[in-house]
């Protein structure tokens, strides 16, 4: 019994790793010493694929930002290759945490692959830039604030494909701060629709301009 719990045990392991040799784990009633190194190299495989933690020290190294800072870096190529269909709205300022500019860049399909709005206060600013994968997922955040006292902000959040927030990297440039949160509200951040949200109407009026040529910033 004790046999057959070990064997059963290496397939799933074998399974959870990825590995071809877990067909023959499956037929062993056994787990045999060849097996078992194969279940441990490939589980490290594994392992050594997705990085481990993200920590301070290895955050901007780490493979899982930097397979996000590749879908960065694509949309941005794609907006400026115009493959990526761009559209900005403008309104004027009229009350505070309305937007003052939207701008949405869309694939073939219609699907969002970027998202910006632009806002703020009568002493602060803010804007925030949304990435989205081929899959319409978020996955990346930058954020820049500013504020009257002279105070200058960056603010990145990474998602992975479920959505899980796996880092959150803030920034102060300039100044003695303001009351930006460390931690982003997830609400502010998560647009399910973001062509419905960059057509829908503003309270504040529309300014009619022409759409100017512009580089994304930040990851």
């Amino acid at each position: 019994m004790r046999q057959t719990s070990g064997a059963l045990l290496l397939v799933l392991i074998l399974v959870s790793a990825g590995s071809l040799c877990a067909v023959e784990a499956a037929r062993a009633s056994s787990v045999s010493p060849a097996a078992f190194a194969c279940a441990m190299t490939s589980y490290g495989s594994r392992v050594q694929d997705t990085g481990g933690e993200i920590t301070k020290a290895n955050w901007q190294r780490h493979p899982q930002i930097k397979a996000i800072r590749a879908i960065v870096q694509s949309v941005k190529t794609g907006m400026l290759r115009k493959s990526l269909k761009t559209k900005k709205r403008a309104f004027e300022y009229c009350e505070p945490g309305e937007d003052t500019v939207r701008m949405i860049a869309t694939d073939s399909r219609g699907r969002a692959r970027f998202y910006q709005s632009e806002g703020g206060s009568e002493d602060s600013s803010l804007k925030l830039e949304r990435y989205y994968d081929e899959a319409g997922r978020l996955r990346f955040v930058f954020i820049t604030a500013g504020a009257v006292n002279g105070s200058e902000l960056e603010h990145r959040i990474y998602f992975d494909a479920t959505g899980k927030r796996i880092w959150e990297e803030q920034t102060l440039k300039k100044g003695p701060g303001y009351t930006w949160p460390q931690i982003w509200p997830e609400g502010e951040l998560q647009i399910s629709d973001a062509g419905g949200k960059f057509a829908s109407k503003s309270p504040c009026p529309e300014v009619k301009s022409r759409v100017g040529k512009r580089k994304p910033s930040g990851e």
